[in-house]
């Protein structure tokens, strides 16, 4: 079965800045669609329970999600669910997948608001059952009210953390420590305290914690995990002066069934590479990010905006208005209507709103030291099964680029297309060459952007012939 739309503008992503794009677009009277890969709009931050009798139903946050997401129907705007694109082509012409079925959506625009996913570090053990990444910890916790295990350890670095930490205690998880790799909160204090406004809103993160009497842990890393079927057990070691990790005075936790490990966010620019836009690297924005002009979102390709956190990790209140300020343009883009002075005002919020983002990102760098140490036969890709030694050795035989590596070694070729390991592959062969992270390059993604059957590509490319 195939299906085919016909657009003014297509958003790929339903989360605070893909509603906000889409509604701004809607309301200047366009055929606008948005398509997702998730069942419900909202995306991670505005998140929607599968039930109504979710313990998140009634939260503050859904409630939130639920005024952007009544406000973009209202305004017109068709949403695809449980969509998810695997493939663009200039003109534009994106190709998709709900269920087996083949989706092809013709738009003269595209706005990429694909958010961002876990910044994941590896380690020996990371593939063993039970460790997973704060976000999709945080997803099965607040659609399904489910915990991920019965006895968690969560460990990384970054405000992101707390929230992670407070739906698995409201889903009726056990947190048996959170580890943060900073070595105190102390650096946030004068950051917090030039932003009042967020005073209210951290007391709230960390109440739960502070209220289960949370052990918390600072200044130590997950450096192993260990178990037969799944793990069991987590090796942690204080980070010394220069940010490497002392096994010497490494510790044990054991009897759990749930590791979590998370260094923050990435921006997802998989979309915007393929459609050939732009990108720069910035540590502090999560990494590699698409690059736009501030006023408007639009990226050097023509026809092609961009907004939230594809663009720079900076949070849901930038990456609302980001959206916007990209719906309104390319909205004007078509209609070759000015909607600069709005824009202009909403730009001027941006940056202020980016300014907090950005000041807690800086606080909360991930340590820059633990790839160099781990062993040789740790797996950085998991998807081809391609070790540290394996790409170590690569590196001495002269290949001193991602590029490079990916070519010879398959690392982030796989159904993943490098989303799970390209920061750990990325990292050592930064810290193995010498170069920096902007020298070695990203890997670049390839068509099909995820696993897709190959009958849906069949229909996929069917319906653009006819």
């Amino acid at each position: 079965m195939k299906r085919h739309y016909a657009c003014d503008i297509v958003v790929v992503g339903a989360g605070p800045a893909g509603l906000s794009a889409a509604q701004a677009a809607a309301e200047k009277n366009l055929d606008v669609v948005v398509v997702d890969a998730n069942s419900h709009p909202g995306g991670q931050y505005y998140m929607q329970p599968l039930g109504a009798g979710s313990v998140f139903a009634r939260s503050a946050q859904v409630m939130r999600g639920k005024t952007r997401i009544r406000g973009a129907t209202a305004a017109g705007v068709k949403m695809l669910l449980a969509t998810e694109v695997w493939g663009a082509v200039p003109g534009f012409v994106l190709h998709a997948r709900d269920a087996d079925d083949a989706v092809c959506i013709e738009s003269k625009v595209v706005i990429a608001a694909t958010g961002a996913h876990d910044r994941v570090q590896a380690f020996p053990g990371w593939t063993l059952p039970g460790v997973m990444t704060p976000g999709a910890a945080q997803r099965l916790a607040k659609t399904s009210s489910v915990p991920p295990g019965r006895r968690t350890v969560l460990a990384g670095s970054g405000p992101f953390l707390l929230p992670v930490a407070g739906a698995i205690l409201k889903a009726g998880g056990t947190l048996v420590e959170v580890v943060e790799a900073q070595s105190s909160l102390l650096s946030t204090l004068p950051l917090l305290a030039a932003h009042p406004n967020k005073w209210l809103e951290t007391m709230r993160l960390l109440f739960p914690v502070l209220a289960a009497r949370t052990r918390l842990r600072f200044g130590e890393v997950v450096v192993a995990a260990s178990g037969e079927k799944r793990v069991r057990e987590v090796e942690l070691a204080p980070l010394d002066a220069e940010g490497q990790p002392d096994f010497a005075r490494r510790r044990v936790v054991p009897d759990i069934d749930s590791l979590l490990v998370g260094f923050g966010f990435q921006p997802q620019i998989e979309l915007t590479a393929v459609l050939g836009c732009r990108h720069h690297f910035d540590e502090e924005a999560g990494g590699w990010c698409c690059t736009v002009e501030k006023d408007c979102g639009a990226t050097d390709t023509s026809g092609v905006f961009a907004a939230g956190e594809v663009c720079g990790v900076n949070g849901a209140v930038p990456a609302a208005l980001s959206g916007r300020i990209a719906g309104l343009a390319a909205a004007g883009h078509i209609l070759d209507e000015e909607t600069a002075f709005e824009r202009r005002t909403l730009a001027r919020s941006l940056q202020r709103a980016r300014r907090f983002a950005r000041g807690l990102n800086r606080r909360f760098m991930p340590p820059a030291g633990l790839i160099g140490r781990l062993p040789d036969e740790t797996v950085i890709c998991r998807c081809e099964d391609v070790t540290a030694g394996e790409i170590r050795e690569t590196i001495t035989e002269g290949m001193d680029t991602i590029h490079g590596v990916k070519l010879w070694t398959r690392a982030g070729m796989g159904p993943c297309q490098a989303r799970t390991c390209g920061w750990s592959l990325a990292r050592l062969v930064a810290e193995e060459t010498g170069n920096s992270m902007e020298a070695i390059g990203f890997s670049r993604p390839r068509m099909p952007l995820r696993p897709v059957p190959l009958n849906v590509v069949r229909d996929s490319l069917q319906q653009v012939e006819e």
